[in-house]
């Protein structure tokens, strides 16, 4: 996962940028302050969210420290809107700056996508024996054979995919892909497995279903003597 440090006074903000990045692929380091913020600052930081109005040091200052050391991307996230905040955060070595309220959804995609150019090694194509996933142009090919598969259905098998031997719980499943203001049934979840497991034929024992809980994957590699 990726490190991104959050430096924010804000309780909720912090719980709710948290629980919506680390149910993915980010990993979030918390600091309620300033001073909280540069003592958590290491080498291997990818990403720093900075709030401007916190006690003691702003986030303006907290930007000079960093960029004396680390040339890491900050992201000053703030309720101020006026532009001359926003020139001031650039002008101290901000990458970019988005004003509070925000969508989480919006914030999630936009660290994730820096994250990934800071990451030159990362590859965008997975192969679990008979399935490989072609994260960057949202292909799946069983056996070499591409099978087509809806937004949605891809999104799922993706997310599956992403966390391997890891029990994902159906309410954790409706979070990450049909996002936290989704109030429909969560037995949805259910109806798109069986979808997908369809589509993957006799490679379908690769999505394990836990009973009352949710589903994990596992790729299939002590599964191939049913082949």
């Amino acid at each position: 996962m990726y490190q991104v440090l959050l430096i924010e006074d804000d309780f909720d903000i912090r719980h709710i940028i948290k629980t919506y990045f680390e149910k993915r692929e980010i990993q979030i380091i918390e600091a309620c302050d300033g001073h909280q913020g540069l003592s958590l600052m290491h080498s291997q930081i990818q990403l720093v969210l900075l709030d401007i109005m916190m006690p003691g040091i702003d986030g303006y200052e907290v930007c000079q420290q960093i960029r004396y050391q680390y040339q890491c991307p900050i992201i000053f996230i703030s309720a101020l809107s006026e532009e001359d905040n926003q020139l001031q955060a650039y002008q101290l070595g901000g990458d970019d700056y988005i004003t509070k309220p925000f969508l989480p959804s919006i914030l999630y995609a936009k660290c994730l996508a820096i994250c990934k150019r800071q990451d030159p090694q990362v590859s965008n194509i997975k192969t679990f024996h008979h399935l490989q996933i072609d994260y960057t142009n949202h292909q799946v090919y069983i056996d070499s054979q591409q099978i087509e598969f809806t937004h949605k259905e891809y999104l799922l098998l993706e997310y599956l995919t992403k966390n391997p031997y890891r029990l994902l719980e159906r309410e954790q499943i409706l979070d990450a892909i049909w996002g936290y203001d989704y109030y429909g049934e969560a037995r949805a979840v259910d109806t798109y497995i069986k979808k997908i497991r369809k589509k993957l034929g006799k490679y379908q024992y690769y999505i394990q279903t836990v009973f009352k809980v949710g589903y994990l994957f596992k790729d299939g590699e002590e599964n191939e003597n049913k082949d």
